[in-house]
């Protein structure tokens, strides 16, 4: 029988579940356990308050009057919602007045628990992505990340894409650039599983103000600095999975032991297919040695030694180009796609298409007139 706290964090779940990346529930319960390690009843409450799209003070304060009275003030409310955010489980605008908006559980409050997760939430969201959380993450054909192929792996002859090479859009963004710890190997290193491809996880790129910057998660990095990450990734063999947009917030530098989007996306038949990736590898055999220098670096087991020989499997291949940067008989090499992958817009138009392809046409409607006046999603 569900009792009181539990209701709480049941409308809270509910709640969650209606966004593009949901929040299913389980028979086990372990997504209640995890709610309750990241919001306080009080804190769920004003959660329950908040929307998709970030919302102004007065529109939170109004909906939390209606949906549990005159209970907290205005002025306690602003500041939960602060604390809430320094916690990492709500999002809040870059610059005052500051509007607060709900996250969704990955990208968002996960990622948002860097230098600060414990070995019972690690377990916690291990068993919750095999419960459930595996599947309604890869549900869309529209993934939060896309693969970047390393620059090293392109041949001159390929013309790159500029959403795809993220050198280029390094050099010429605008916005500030920092470095954060990565979240994925911080947690299993918590498990005792640390890194087996790099003991350096300073890794995580970040554009733009706020966010992990007002939270003290990254240090401001320059143009040059970021470069060399993405070199360092290179030579280690990590993959580089920028936010799939054509303005993405971050870069990540993904191993097959620690990312959650890889480790999760291998136990797939075919992972290949829940990528946005416009590159595969391609192998000449009559070139190939069999050193197995590739089958060591290769992230997502896409090439396998057997018999003596390397083989490539292409249902696995998402076009990272690590396998290639260090072949050392050229027997590796990237083919672009037939069909292009372009990435959308920005975030909010990225996420609005994944929520665009859980739902019906009507129901999609429903949502957007729900935004645009203001009301909860």
């Amino acid at each position: 029988m569900e009792t009181a706290e539990n209701s709480i964090y049941r409308k809270l779940q509910l709640h969650l579940d209606k966004y593009p990346i949901g929040y299913p529930a389980t028979d086990s319960g372990v997504e209640l356990e995890i709610l309750r390690l990241f919001f306080t009843e009080d804190e769920a409450k004003i959660a329950l308050s908040l929307s998709l799209v970030n919302s102004p003070l007065w529109r939170i304060y109004r909906r939390y009057k209606k949906l549990f009275g005159n209970t907290i003030t205005k002025e306690e409310i602003s500041h939960k919602l602060d604390q809430m955010f320094m916690k990492g489980v709500i999002r809040r605008s870059e610059k005052p007045p500051y509007k607060y908006g709900n996250a969704m559980l990955a990208l968002g409050m996960f990622e948002f628990q860097v230098d600060d997760l414990t070995p019972e939430l690690m377990n916690l969201l291990h068993q919750y992505f095999d419960e459930a959380f595996r599947e309604e993450f890869f549900r869309s054909s529209i993934p939060q990340l896309r693969t970047s192929p390393h620059f090293k792996a392109i041949v001159p002859e390929h013309k790159i894409d500029t959403y795809d090479n993220m050198r280029e859009y390094i050099q010429n963004t605008k916005d500030i650039i920092h470095v954060a710890n990565c979240v994925c190997k911080q947690g299993e290193a918590l498990l005792g599983k640390s890194c087996k491809v790099t003991d350096n996880i300073e890794i995580c790129i970040q554009f733009g103000e706020g966010g992990y910057l007002d939270r003290g998660r990254s240090r401001v990095i320059t143009k040059e600095e970021a470069l060399k990450i993405l070199d360092y990734a290179e030579e280690r063999g990590l993959v580089i999975q920028p936010a799939n947009s054509l303005q993405p917030f971050c870069i990540c530098l993904c191993c097959g032991c620690c990312c959650g989007v890889l480790t999760n996306a291998k136990k797939f038949e075919r992972p290949a297919e829940l990528f946005a990736t416009n590159y595969i590898a391609h192998l000449e055999s009559e070139l190939c040695i069999s050193c197995g220098l590739c089958v060591k670096r290769c992230q997502m087991d896409a090439l396998v030694k057997s018999e003596g020989k390397v083989k490539l499997l292409p249902e696995r291949c998402i076009g990272c180009g690590l396998c290639v940067t260090k072949c050392p008989k050229n027997a590796l090499k990237l083919t672009k796609k037939s069909k292009n992958k372009k990435p959308p817009m920005n975030t909010e138009v990225l996420y609005m298409s994944i929520l665009s392809s859980k739902v019906s046409k009507g129901k999609m409607i429903l949502n957007l007139i729900k935004l645009g006046t203001g009301m909860r999603l």
